[in-house]
């Protein structure tokens, strides 16, 4: 899977709603400076999911926000798990 998130790019990814908002952004590079990110992060209006590979360990991790609350951010996490298995 390490190998797999370094392949990664915004076109891998063909969905196109995440926790049932369109998605406005897929990144692998910091918008700043466009350095690598070292895995991916999509965004929605109300939410966003970060994942890249453990430097230590053999799995990924998932960072998310939900700017609605628990339920959506559950929600968030559950399909970004769903979206991975399926492009990686």
């Amino acid at each position: 899977q390490k190998a797999a998130f370094k392949q990664l790019t915004a076109d891998s990814i063909k969905q196109s709603e995440l926790a049932g908002e369109p998605i406005v952004s897929i990144l692998t590079q910091a918008p700043g400076n466009n350095a690598e990110i070292g895995g991916i992060k999509v965004t929605t209006q109300n939410g966003w999911f970060a994942a890249r590979p453990s430097g230590t360990e053999e799995l990924y991790k998932i960072y998310a926000e939900s700017f609605i609350g628990a339920e959506h951010l559950q929600q968030l996490i559950d399909e970004a798990k769903q979206l991975l298995s399926s492009v990686l």
